[in-house]
């Protein structure tokens, strides 16, 4: 909270050169969440599965993601009936999923919701998370959301898009088509490099 504050404080004074009306300025998060999708009978094989959400021993499979083909490629159909549960539920949840497709490992799809306020978003992503585990069960799957769970491929990462708007619904980081909108748009994105330049030690920190 400390944190949005002093970004809100600090992106209205900036805004008032170009915006003398903004009172406030959001903070906006947009996630990807990455998960793999392991058949139930094929999960209850492996103990390292099980224990870990990871493989530990065997060796690599025969195909990986070489040619890059399961992501140009349609969505199995089972996998379709749980992503549409999923996503009835997580609007049931008031979380608004929008993006569904495959990933470029073997087994590995994406959802991403429509951005949202910088909090509520990372409240969204820990309740769809155990969202995901709930119905994967139903539909005889079990879903693995370690950052790598097979050796050699893709794992489940989690992709933040961070984002600034104002109270009245301008997006700070979006290029405009009237030279004031650009330099506005310019202003920001070198007011936000330059942040990560001077504080990157917060960003790396981990309580």
């Amino acid at each position: 909270m400390k944190s949005l504050h002093a970004v809100n404080v600090a992106a209205t004074k900036v805004c008032h050169y170009f915006y003398p009306e903004v009172k406030q300025v959001h903070t906006n998060l947009g996630w990807e969440q990455e998960y793999f999708l392991v058949d139930e009978d094929l999960y209850f094989a492996r103990p390292d599965l099980m224990l870990t959400g990871r493989t530990l021993m065997g060796h690599d499979s025969a195909k990986n993601q070489q040619m890059d083909d399961h992501y140009f490629g349609t969505i199995p159909e089972r996998v379709q009936a749980f992503m549409k549960d999923l996503e009835i539920q997580a609007l049931e949840l008031g979380i608004p999923c929008k993006t569904r497709h495959n990933e470029v490992a073997p087994g590995q799809f994406e959802l991403a919701p429509i951005f949202e306020e910088c909090n509520l978003a990372v409240d969204h992503n820990m309740l769809l998370m155990s969202l995901m585990k709930k119905v994967a069960h139903n539909h005889s799957f079990r879903v693995l959301l370690h950052e790598k769970p097979f050796d050699g491929i893709n794992g489940s990462g989690k992709h933040n898009n961070w984002s600034l708007s104002t109270d009245n619904g301008i997006l700070l980081h979006a290029a405009g088509k009237t030279p004031g909108d650009n330099l506005r748009f310019v202003v920001f994105i070198v007011e936000t490099l330059i942040a990560v330049y001077k504080h990157n030690g917060l960003l790396k920190h981990r309580s």
